[in-house]
């Protein structure tokens, strides 16, 4: 039996419900920033593309050892305070683990040893509360945490002591989300929802104007418009080497900052033929099938590797997932190649290190790779005959699973798997 991960990987495309009243724009439309917009898009000499469709035509079993050197699995502090519900963002520092979760609607901070250390901030709807996260991210540097809130559109900034430092407020709040980017600028994003949204991604600074911008491509009238829906599965944001990365839902152009902080194209991922057509997108009414093999793509980046995580699209006049399977390709920047995962329901590489469950990346850092898994599923793996009959290169790690497996109990908090990546 193999364990199911949370489901950041989950093919299903689900409406969520709670994310509603978008479309606000702001002062960017206007022709100045359209200019703006043409020139950042011009592909720098650095820029490359990733040939996921190539790829994944040749797809086979993937080991953890072909990438990582080691594995760590950290159970979050099992007291009633600490317990998490569904994990949806893990983000880490040097010092401490930031995890949000449907358990209370708050951020959890623990320690790099998984030791709780409080909730951030007070659940409401009140001054310095929210009652949901839509975002959050760090700024690690002067210990910033900024939370995009949901019912009261704000971003809430708190300090690594879990200390209110104040709240920002700017039209552009009413986007899907906000997060932080460099000094004390943030980046916005909304998926084309209206037809006529003329950006993707726009730069703010505290007081919301318009400093840069990623343009849309997709363009349809009023009267095409279909219901928004969020993608679950795919990641429009990432850091790495301290940059924000973007991608949108239904791009596959990577974008960060260059060395003077101007937006520009990093890396595209050449789905071919598997990539969904321009009028077929969720946002938008169609007239004919979803193709049986249009992927979604989410993406992840180490100092060696790309991971690009991918699965099916929701057919949604057959109400059904095209294909239950998902995927992994890994790209290895060094080599410029890259190895497709085998396709299961579940999705994972082998964890061959210490036998553990299959790995799937939920999020990463410059050298760690990173999941979490619930105690229901650590249990249901460790009992498993796969567990039992996994080949591993530290025979010891396995027997500590086999240890733990003897006290572990299904309603215990979930786990933290890190993966030393290969540099």
């Amino acid at each position: 039996m193999k364990i199911y991960s949370f489901s950041f990987y989950s093919p299903l495309i689900l409406i969520y419900s709670l994310l509603i009243c978008f479309g606000c724009q702001t002062k960017a439309d206007n022709e100045k920033n359209r200019e703006t917009t043409e020139e950042q898009v011009i592909e720098t000499a650095e820029f490359y593309t990733i040939p996921f469709a190539e790829i994944i035509k040749t797809k086979r079993d993937v080991n953890l050892s072909e990438f990582a050197t080691d594995i760590e699995i950290i159970q979050f502090d099992n007291t009633p305070k600490a317990l998490l519900g569904r994990v949806q963002d893990i983000q880490l520092t040097n010092d401490y683990i930031f995890v949000e979760h449907s358990g209370n609607a708050l951020i959890t901070q623990f320690s790099r040893v998984g030791k709780y250390i409080r909730h951030i901030g007070k659940q409401g709807r009140g001054p310095k509360e929210y009652a949901l996260c839509r975002k959050f991210s760090l700024d690690e540097k002067n210990e910033r945490i900024y939370i995009h809130t949901n019912w009261t559109r704000k971003i809430l900034v708190y300090n690594f002591d879990g200390a209110y430092i104040k709240t920002i407020k700017y039209p552009a709040v009413e986007r899907l989300y906000n997060v932080w980017s460099h000094d004390s600028m943030f980046v916005s994003f909304t998926e084309q929802n209206s037809g006529s949204d003329p950006f993707l991604f726009i730069e703010h600074n505290e007081q919301g104007d318009t400093l840069q911008t990623i343009p849309q491509h997709l363009f349809w009238d009023k009267d095409e418009t279909s219901q928004f829906m969020v993608l679950f599965g795919q990641n429009n944001f990432y850091r790495f080497e301290n940059k924000l990365h973007m991608k949108g839902c239904y791009f596959d152009t990577v974008y960060t900052y260059n060395e003077t902080n101007k937006i520009v194209p990093k890396y595209f991922i050449d789905l071919g033929d598997h990539r969904i057509p321009d009028d077929l997108v969720y946002e938008r009414k169609s007239t004919r099938p979803m193709p049986d093999d249009a992927c979604w793509a989410g993406v992840y980046e180490t100092t060696g590797f790309i991971f690009i995580p991918y699965g099916y699209h929701f057919n949604i006049q057959a109400n059904k997932v095209l294909n239950n399977n998902k995927g992994c390709v890994l790209y290895n920047k060094k080599t410029n190649q890259g190895v497709a995962l085998k396709e299961t329901e579940q999705g994972g590489f082998k964890n061959d290190i210490n036998g553990g469950p299959d790995f799937n990346p939920t999020n990463t850092n410059d050298t760690l790779a990173v999941m979490a898994v619930s105690a229901l599923e650590m249990k249901l793996f460790l009992d498993s005959d796969e567990f039992k009959n996994r080949e591993v290169k530290f025979p010891e790690q396995k027997e500590t699973l086999k240890q733990l497996n003897q006290t572990l109990k299904e309603d215990d908090n979930s786990f933290l798997v890190l993966v030393k990546l290969r540099i």
